[in-house]
């Protein structure tokens, strides 16, 4: 059994289990591990029962909890890295030295390296067992959260600490991406996967990965391995950050669910040009994500040593300030507008108003009308009675002045009732309340429509977004076609002039074996009897044959020379080295032109085994005529080459344009799109408003009526007696 302590050279690359025979062993997680809290450990299982891995590009991973309760994560090597155990040790060593009193938030990651930790196949193999980490990968929180504009702000605020975290202790981390990026419930980081991390204890190696394509710089290489080697992948990490907390709509607009980016992959980086993304973040209306979006898109295009580290804990507008992008419109005050109700009516509207101007007291102060009105209404009720009991009037007159002096005492009580101060201040009352009533009313009768509206409007924005992306993606597929055009027309040429090359080199190769024929001659006619017609072994020439030609002395490719066709028959003669021709029976014109064919094999064959070669002079007299014709054509493939890299920029150049144009108008419909829905955003809050003021109103209007009872024309007359 192979064990850590045998001796294994470092240069001979180690062959690791997969990810499906690492799940095989953990089935049995007394069996392959040694580690104390590893032992019969369970791991988590996938819904067909067997350990559930997590794969990535050099390593699975495993969940297991042990068997005091802890949650633990196993990571299995499944690519050789030579040096894994140095670098580990170095790593672990200097995270050892950091205070996590003095991070700004818990982002390290416990591991242990155990180089023998697991048993594969009768083999021990290294693990990494690290810490379990809770939290949502940051892809997976913004797919969330992304709405959430304040959580979102404060993420990409504990995304600056953490690069100045790392900054502070001399340490890259070699792979920041949204996969090794968990978000907390408590929005603070944790950063996973240490295999490229950088400590000054590994300067001056090379680095052993480049990291994610999608969040480096498209110029990084393994010699990129230093504590700036994060720079790149911060900012475009950032950038999506605050871009996603400025507008939120941009992660459903640009992040793909399946696409291993936030909103700008590698191929966006590697010609932001033809990007079929960064028009509409570097065109886009608001100043900061404009800003950063230019910066990201200049950042591309440095080498990774000239690109700056992520300053710490910058506001979203010093980032545009500190990129020296101008900032439309990002300072001045905003005067707070209430658009809707005129702002005399909420000085009505509070409820301390309501109740103090729509409620009623009773009657307050007596006046001479009320003081004669008392006097008459005594008069018309003793006047008849005092006459009638003197005898002055009779029965008849008697009640005839009585209804008289009641219907004069009602009249009379009535209009100073009405003209009462309390009785007018009711009919003021009434009457606000009516105008304000009418004037909600009709604002809550189109909320309704004005909500449909805004729904309309959502669907349209996300219509128009659909098509943005729809038209980016083929001016994309257009550009790949007008590249195809380009590379058939380019290689259409290119096969014409290399073919011509080639007839050149035949016509230069034919000239070279003309002059050297003659020279060549002796030697070939030495060797060529050296070419056995019995060792030949040629097609439809059987032994008969051979003893019938070397009864004629014909033996060697020396002694066949050529043939001659009988006129009129089907025999042929072959000719002889001696000047004969002669007819061999059973040799007819088939097997005839068969031995000439060997002869002139066997003839190029000593010819290319000649030593002889051609005089330097005539050489150069064969040379020199063919070099002009060959710098003609190369100058053409030249010509062919830029002609392509020419057409290839100005498909470059006319869909740049045309994505600015396309970002510009989209920018516009939105802008349009979103003011409008800001307006009925307002519009909503404001009939939200009156709906409850109207409830509010219908209330003091109950108050109002209810109130009303205590200055009524009996309460007015029961004020005149009883006071």
């Amino acid at each position: 059994m192979a064990t850590h302590d045998e001796a294994v050279d470092k240069n001979v690359v180690r062959r690791f289990p997969t990810g499906s025979q690492y799940s095989t062993a953990l089935q049995n997680t007394q069996l392959c591990f040694r580690h104390t809290d590893l032992k019969n450990a369970k791991p988590v299982l996938n819904a067909i029962g067997v350990p559930k891995p997590v794969s990535g590009s050099s390593a699975t991973v495993f969940s297991l909890t042990t068997s005091d309760g802890r949650r633990i994560a196993v990571k299995c090597f499944t690519r050789h890295v030579s040096d894994q155990e140095h670098r580990y040790q170095k790593i672990s060593e200097h995270l050892a030295q950091i205070d996590t009193e003095f991070l700004s938030q818990p982002w390290k990651m416990g591991f242990e390296y155990v180089p023998d930790g697991i048993l594969i196949e009768g083999v021990r193999y290294p693990i990494l067992k690290m810490d379990w980490v809770d939290g949502l990968l940051l892809s997976q929180w913004l797919s969330i959260h992304h709405q959430d504009q304040a959580s979102v702000m404060e993420v990409a605020r504990k995304f600056e600490d953490l690069v100045h975290d790392l900054h502070r202790n001399n340490i890259a981390h070699g792979d920041l991406q949204h996969g090794n990026l968990l978000v907390a419930q408590d929005h603070t980081l944790r950063l996973v996967d240490y295999d490229g991390l950088f400590v000054p204890a590994l300067s001056g190696e090379r680095g052993n990965e480049i990291g994610h394509r999608n969040y480096q710089s498209p110029r990084r290489t393994l010699d990129d391995f230093g504590p700036d080697m994060d720079n790149f992948s911060a900012w475009v990490i950032h950038a999506a950050l605050i871009a996603v907390a400025e507008d939120p709509a941009l992660w459903s607009q640009l992040h793909d669910a399946d696409g291993e980016y936030l909103l700008l992959s590698g191929d966006d980086f590697s010609d932001p040009s033809s990007s079929t993304h960064f028009p509409d973040l570097l065109r886009h209306t608001n100043p900061v994500v404009n800003a950063s979006m230019n910066q990201l898109s200049a950042l591309c295009e440095k080498r990774l040593a000239e690109i700056p580290r992520l300053r710490w804990n910058q506001s979203f507008t010093d980032v545009a300030t500190e990129l020296h992008v101008p900032i439309e419109g990002a300072s001045g005050d905003v005067a707070d507008a209430q658009p809707g109700r005129p702002s005399w009516l909420d000085s009505h509207l509070t409820t301390n108003t309501l109740e103090e101007n729509f409620s009623t007291i009773s009657f307050q102060g007596w006046y001479l009308r009320e003081f004669l009105l008392a006097l008459l209404g005594v008069l018309t009720v003793t006047t008849p009675l005092i006459m009638g009991m003197a005898g002055y009037l009779h029965f008849e007159a008697i009640v005839l002045g009585a209804l008289i002096m009641s219907s004069a005492f009602f009249v009379l009580s009535a209009a100073a009732h009405f003209k009462r101060g309390e009785i007018k201040m009711l009919r003021n009352n009434q009457r606000s309340l009516d105008q304000l009533l009418a004037l909600n009313a009709e604002t809550v009768a189109n909320f309704e429509k004005v909500h449909e509206e805004r729904a309309r409007l959502i669907v349209n924005e996300q219509g128009v977004i659909e098509r943005n992306i729809s038209q980016n993606q083929e001016l994309t597929n257009q550009l790949h076609q007008s590249y195809a055009r380009i590379e058939s027309d380019r290689k259409a040429a290119s096969d014409a002039l290399n073919q011509e090359l080639r007839n050149l080199r035949d016509e230069k190769d034919a000239a070279f074996a003309e002059r050297l024929r003659p020279l060549q001659q002796p030697w070939v006619k030495k060797r060529l009897p050296s070419f056995l017609l019995s060792e030949a072994h040629l097609s439809g020439i059987t032994s008969k044959h051979i003893s019938s030609l070397a009864a004629l002395n014909l033996r060697t490719a020396a002694d066949i020379v050529g043939i001659k066709r009988v006129k009129g028959g089907d025999d042929a003669l072959l000719m002889t080295g001696d000047g004969r021709c002669v007819k061999v029976p059973g040799i007819g014109p088939v097997k005839a032109e068969s031995l000439y064919a060997w002869h002139q094999e066997c003839e190029e064959t000593a010819r290319e085994s000649c030593p002889v070669s051609l005089p330097a002079d005539d050489e150069a007299d064969i040379e020199v005529p063919f070099e002009p014709l060959f710098a003609s054509v190369l100058a053409r493939q030249t010509v062919v080459d830029q002609e392509a890299e020419r057409r290839r920029s100005e498909a470059r150049k006319e869909l740049a344009v045309i994505r600015t144009r396309l970002a510009d108008t989209h920018q516009e419909k939105l802008a349009a799109l979103r003011a409008r829905s800001e307006d009925l955003d307002r519009l909503l809050s404001d009939m939200r408003t009156s709906a409850a003021d109207v409830y509010r109103l219908n209330q003091s209007k109950t108050l109002l009526m209810m109130s009303a009872r205590k200055i009524s024309y009996l309460r007015y007359l029961r004020f005149l007696y009883l006071g």
